[in-house]
């Protein structure tokens, strides 16, 4: 069954996509009260203000075939579709912003509260022992430069402390199940719940690889410093 949520007066399917709340062109001109192609070619007369992983994602071939054989998603991609263009937040925040129209940002903003501001349950980890790959580890990268330009910080000061939650001393370092686990971190992070185990783990982590007496307000410090 199709979880579904309601954005002022449209009930419309929650989509996700690698632990990460995406929707479709044809949802978000639904809500945003335009069309498809009205979408479409604004995105193609800017594409250079649209940068894949971040403000989209394109499904093709086998994980286009894995995306549409998800039990919550038969029905809503069409079977013939040679790929398929999902939005992530910051991609519906583009198209928002392209609109320039009163529904576009109202919706936007209840679409910040609802649907993309809820984590999803993410999908058990397949072979979690094994070294991550460049795309297991975009999440990491996301949060990093988010949190960076958000709080304004130093880049490797939130590297370092990534690192620290997954008791590595370097993203590649990390299995597939350390990255998954630091993602969930990241979400909990972003959304403002994140808990003292959080920071006992990163704390406990730095006494293991560095030798130090594990401190919590050692976070703080490592932050903000």
């Amino acid at each position: 069954m199709t979880h579904t949520i309601t954005i002022g007066t449209i009930a419309t399917p929650v989509i996700g996509y690698k632990g990460q709340r995406v929707c479709t062109t044809q949802q978000l001109a639904e809500l945003y009260g335009c069309t498809e192609k009205n979408l479409s070619v604004n995105f193609e007369n800017n594409r250079n203000r649209f940068e894949e992983g971040k403000h989209f994602i394109k499904l093709q071939n086998d994980d286009l075939k894995e995306f549409k054989n998800q039990p919550n998603i038969v029905g809503l991609v069409a079977k013939r579709a040679a790929h398929l263009i999902l939005w992530t937040e910051r991609g519906a925040a583009r198209h928002a912003k392209m609109l320039e129209t009163d529904q576009a940002w109202d919706v936007f903003e209840q679409m910040e509260d609802s649907y993309f501001a809820q984590m999803l349950t993410r999908a058990p980890v397949v072979d979690g022992h094994e070294r991550s790959t460049k795309h297991d580890r975009l999440p990491l990268y996301h949060f990093a430069i988010d949190t960076v330009v958000k709080h304004h910080l130093m880049f490797n000061k939130v590297y370092t402390l990534l690192n620290l939650f997954a008791g590595s001393y370097c993203f590649k370092d990390m299995s597939k199940e350390q990255t998954a686990e630091v993602a969930d971190f990241c979400d909990r992070f972003a959304l403002g719940q994140d808990t003292r185990n959080d920071w006992q783990r990163i704390t406990s982590n730095q006494a293991k690889l560095h030798g130090t007496p594990p401190q919590l307000d050692m976070v703080e410090k490592l932050l903000f410093s």
